[in-house]
C-alpha cells in the first residue's frame, strides 16, 4: 500500500513539473512589460533583447499609437511600443556628436539619458519635422545644478537637413553622430513618429 501511495505522489509531482514554461520572445510583439513609477510619470520598462537591434533604417510592423518610445543610445535605435508592449516600428538614429554619457550642460553635444514626455510635434524648416521632448527633467536640473552648469534644452527627435529631404543621403547621415544632442531619423521615420505619438507618449532614453 505504501508503495502505491509513493508512486501516486511521484506521478502527481511529475505532472505538475511538466507545466509549460513561458517561451522566450520569438517575434517583435512578444515582449514582457512591467510598470513602475518614475517621478510623476508611469512608465513601461521594456526588457532589453534583440528587438533593439535595427535591421534597416526604418522598419514598420503595425499601425497604432505609441505609449512609449525607447531610445538605446549604444545601439543607435528608437523603438515605438503600444500600451500592450507590441512593437510598432523601429528606427535607426544619429545622436549628438559627443554621445557617450548623459547630457549635463548646454553645448556639450550629448544626447540626454532619462525619462521624458512629448512637449510639441511640429514641422521645421531646417530639419523637416521635429518632436520636442521635456529635457531637462527634474533629475537633469539637479545634476547640472550640482555641477554649477546650465543643463540646456531644446532636445528633439528631428529629420534630415534640406539637402537630404529626398532621402538619398540617409545611409550617410545615419552612419555617424552629427547633431548637437538631438536624435535624428530619416524623414520617412519622422513621418511615422509624428503620426504614431501624442503628448501622452513617454520617451525613455537609455545609455
Amino acid at each position: 500500500m505504501k508503495k502505491e501511495i509513493l508512486l501516486l505522489v511521484i506521478g502527481i509531482t511529475i505532472f505538475i513539473g511538466c507545466e509549460k514554461k513561458p517561451s522566450s520572445p520569438t517575434s517583435p510583439t512578444d515582449i514582457n512589460i512591467t510598470e513602475e513609477k518614475n517621478s510623476s510619470l508611469t512608465t513601461a520598462v521594456v526588457e532589453d533583447n534583440d528587438i533593439f537591434d535595427w535591421q534597416q533604417n526604418d522598419e514598420f510592423f503595425q499601425e497604432g499609437i505609441a505609449s512609449k518610445i525607447v531610445v538605446v543610445k549604444s545601439k543607435r535605435v528608437a523603438v515605438l511600443f503600444d500600451e500592450d508592449g507590441n512593437m510598432l516600428s523601429r528606427h535607426r538614429v544619429s545622436l549628438g556628436e559627443n554621445p557617450i554619457g548623459p547630457k549635463r550642460e548646454s553645448g556639450d553635444k550629448k544626447t540626454p539619458e532619462g525619462v521624458y514626455h512629448i512637449v510639441d510635434i511640429r514641422s521645421d524648416p531646417k530639419y523637416y519635422k521635429e518632436i520636442l521632448i521635456s529635457y531637462p527633467n527634474r533629475e537633469d536640473i539637479e545634476a547640472s545644478r550640482a555641477l554649477g552648469v546650465n543643463p540646456g534644452g531644446g532636445i528633439t527627435f528631428h529629420g534630415q537637413v534640406p539637402w537630404n529631404w529626398d532621402g538619398h543621403g540617409d545611409d550617410y547621415t545615419l552612419s555617424h553622430d552629427w547633431t548637437i544632442g538631438c536624435m535624428a531619423l530619416t524623414n520617412k521615420g519622422m513621418d511615422t513618429l509624428c503620426s504614431s505619438v501624442n503628448k501622452d507618449t513617454i520617451v525613455e532614453i537609455r545609455e
